[in-house]
């Protein structure tokens, strides 16, 4: 990393403000170029702001008023000489400036490079460098505080000591093939020690359900028949038109996707094609999509109409729901002519009776999607797991039990060894102790550029 790097960390457009960062070590020197204020920037103590203009370093012209901010190494976000300019927000300014830094000798930057500096030169590790993409990607207020989690450290505080400690049992099985007669070492002292590690690995794995709630949300698709009004539920809970009602059965032909936050909790709202027996080609497309989409839902909201018997359609819709959590929603329930109430539907799960034309139930329906839910424990009470981190832990687990089948069926103790060292390096990818350098580069490709 003896190169330099730009790049505009604000997002592009007009705004108040916009922040160009540079860093590396020409950083304050290229800066010294295209900046003048009443002191050499050379001389500035680190984390220090200074006021100036943004001149064109050929012709000395003033171009903008600018503060700039200094921060030298190894005191950064990336560890090395880092300076921010933060001008007016015009985009055809920050293009100016950027090119002038370019042309001067700094390189564009690339998506996440930044953030993947500070993690190479050791000011974070790889699984606090994901979570400045998850605080940046939040969806709500819970799954940022989740993320801010991450960021302080919470998951590498607890899988660090693991490590340490499988560590310590390859140097002790080691110690014992190579000296016998000296290291007191039994199956049973190497399979108890790998136990209480799989004891403690199984309780992390507990926080990624939370961690992916609290990040991702639920996935709630409002499926039925055709025209019993899940278009109309969709739009009464976001509160605007955003599915087109009509009285034509079939009218939604492709899923609709939109999110409403409950108690916190981000909730993808699917409106998906009504599922009925059809010929037309677009319309079983969307009946397909619709029967995808339940297959992968946290809870399903099946809606069913009060104004006429259960038909066909409702019983096939029952049995693709069957084992998901699922509320049903009985709606036209202001109908005068309504053949069904709650004690005919009730033997199918949690009920609510609701009308999308006078708004009445909805809040009901709201408060049993929280009641399935259940009780949540506070981010800051619950180690972040992300998905990538679950199938690293999940991998690990499955090395120590191959570890644990060989300590049972009495394999040489060096065959157990490898397995235990394969689940460490396995765990030292979420920390970025031993992941690949296409694993790294994976990760950081999925950052904006500037960060």
């Amino acid at each position: 990393m003896d190169d330099t790097i730009v790049a505009l960390s604000t997002p592009y457009g007009e705004s108040g403000i916009g922040v160009i960062r540079l860093s590396g070590p020409t950083s304050i020197s290229l800066a010294q170029k295209v900046f003048k204020g009443k002191r050499d920037l050379r001389e500035v103590p680190s984390h220090r702001a200074v006021f100036g203009h943004i001149i064109n370093p050929v012709t000395d012209e003033p171009i903008d008023e600018c503060l700039l901010l200094i921060m030298r190494a190894p005191h950064s976000y990336t560890g090395e000489d880092t300076v921010e300019f933060y001008v007016h927000g015009s985009p055809v300014l920050e293009e100016l400036l950027i090119k002038f830094l370019i042309e001067l000798g700094a390189r564009l930057a690339l998506p996440g490079e930044f953030t993947k500096r500070a993690f190479l030169n050791g000011k974070l590790d790889l699984s606090r460098a994901e979570a400045i993409i998850d605080i940046i990607q939040a969806r709500s207020e819970i799954g940022l505080r989740s993320s801010y989690v991450q960021l302080q450290g919470r998951l590498s505080k607890e899988i660090k000591p693991i490590m340490e400690r499988l560590k310590d049992l390859i140097a002790e099985i080691e110690a014992g093939i190579d000296f016998p007669e000296e290291v007191d070492l039994s199956y049973e002292s190497i399979e108890a020690r790998i136990s209480d590690i799989v004891e403690k690995l199984n309780n992390l794995l507990k926080g990624a359900y939370f961690t992916r709630l609290y990040r991702k949300g639920l996935s709630c698709p409002i499926v039925g028949r055709p025209n019993v009004g899940k278009s109309s539920l969709l739009n009464i809970l976001l509160g605007e038109e955003r599915a087109i009602v009509t009285p034509i059965p079939g009218t939604t032909r492709d899923t609709i996707t939109e999110s409403i936050t409950i108690d916190g909790i981000p909730v993808t709202l699917i409106d998906t094609a009504g599922i009925r027996d059809t010929q037309d080609l677009v319309e079983s497309i969307g009946v397909n999509r619709t029967v995808s989409s339940i297959e992968s839902a946290d809870i399903v909201i099946w809606v069913i109409d009060a104004g006429e018997p259960l038909k066909e359609e409702d019983f096939e819709i029952e049995r693709l729901t069957r084992d998901k959590k699922r509320i049903v929603a009985l709606n036209k329930i202001d109908l005068s002519n309504r053949v069904l109430y709650i004690d005919d539907i009730k033997d199918y799960g949690p009920t609510v009776e609701i009308s999308c034309r006078t708004g009445e139930g909805i809040d009901r329906l709201k408060l049993k999607i929280k009641e399935l839910l259940g009780s949540l424990p506070s981010p800051d009470f619950v180690i972040p797991i992300n998905t990538r981190h679950e199938a690293l832990i999940r991998r690990c687990l499955d090395r120590l039990s191959i570890a644990m089948e060989g300590i049972r069926s009495r394999l040489p103790i060096d065959i157990i060894a490898g397995e235990v060292w394969e689940s460490y390096n396995i765990l030292g990818e979420i920390t970025g102790e031993t992941a690949s350098i296409d694993i790294v580069e994976e990760i950081f490709s999925r950052f904006c550029v500037g960060k």
